[in-house]
């Protein structure tokens, strides 16, 4: 089935974070894509599993993460358009090293926790490791106890799905934090400071017209949504030859699944007293 074009009125932005802390070459075991539409004034944020395999799904190398330090960026953009349906129109790929300075520099991100939190996480890139504990309710992390919850998945049991909750998570406070005006303004210059915590194809210019835009979208228009296993058939766990942890995809309900919450994502919905409701979402613990 072919992917149906976007309008242009959509921007579709590709966000990965690499495991590499110090480079940009390790497998992206975060894959987001925010979509913005200026026409409703939303935006849709979508992550995929880093194990959704692909082809002979036979082992680690088959998982959707490895696509890019195998075969480059262009092959990645289409892969992802193959699975979800979406044209990707630029992209921005974070270390996460570059994560934390990111969030240092905005003063920390606000999340919300639905359980007491008390992790040990390991930086298996360096062995260090570090404990993160967090109260039931909202918490306010610096940049390398926003990456520790972003990435830890052991000691949770929505395993991989619940991790990716978080990174959104993550992701919606760091936009809560970045589009002050003042900010917005200077962008191009924080940019500059920060680079190299990142690579991107966007425009640098075009920064301040994009964050103009990200601000006049309110909050109970961001949707954020993630392909995962709970109630939706979109794909079946299967174990590879290596014994890597797999998830097999149905293509077809994957593309079905992101065309219906992307156009609920513009719908306007008021709750029983008439007010904007809020995030419309498959994280919903995430997201009081």
């Amino acid at each position: 089935m072919a992917p149906a074009p976007e309008p242009a009125e959509r921007l579709n932005l590709l966000v990965l974070g690499v495991d590499q802390a110090e480079s940009f070459v390790g497998n992206t075991d975060v894959i987001m894509i925010v979509s913005i539409d200026q026409t409703s004034e939303s935006i849709f944020v979508l992550s995929l599993p880093r194990d959704l395999c692909l082809g002979a799904c036979d082992g680690h190398s088959s998982r959707i993460n490895e696509v890019l330090k195998r075969r480059g960026m262009e092959d990645f953009k289409q892969t992802l358009r193959y699975v979800t349906g979406l044209h990707i129109d630029h992209w921005l790929l974070v270390n996460f090293h570059g994560v934390e300075a990111i969030i240092d520099q905005l003063g920390g991100v606000r999340v919300w926790s639905p359980r007491e939190f008390d992790e040990r996480f390991v930086y298996l890139e360096t062995g260090e490791e570090i404990r993160l504990t967090l109260d039931e309710g909202w918490n306010t992390l610096d940049g390398r106890e926003s990456v520790a919850y972003a990435r830890s998945r052991k000691y949770d049991a929505g395993g991989d799905f619940a991790r990716i909750c978080r990174q959104q998570q993550v992701v919606r406070g760091l936009r809560e934090q970045s589009l002050s005006p003042a900010l917005v303004v200077n962008a191009p210059g924080l940019i500059a400071s920060l680079s190299g915590a990142f690579k991107t194809d966007f425009p640098i210019g075009s920064v301040p017209a994009l964050g103009n835009l990200l601000l006049s979208i309110p909050p109970e228009r961001i949707n954020s949504w993630a392909v995962h296993a709970r109630g939706h058939d979109l794909m079946v766990p299967e174990e590879g030859l290596d014994g890597a942890i797999l998830w097999r995809p149905d293509l077809h309900a994957i593309r079905d699944f992101v065309q219906d919450s992307l156009l609920e994502s513009t719908r306007g919905h008021l709750d029983e007293q008439g007010n904007p409701t809020f995030v419309r979402d498959n994280c919903e613990s995430y997201f009081p």
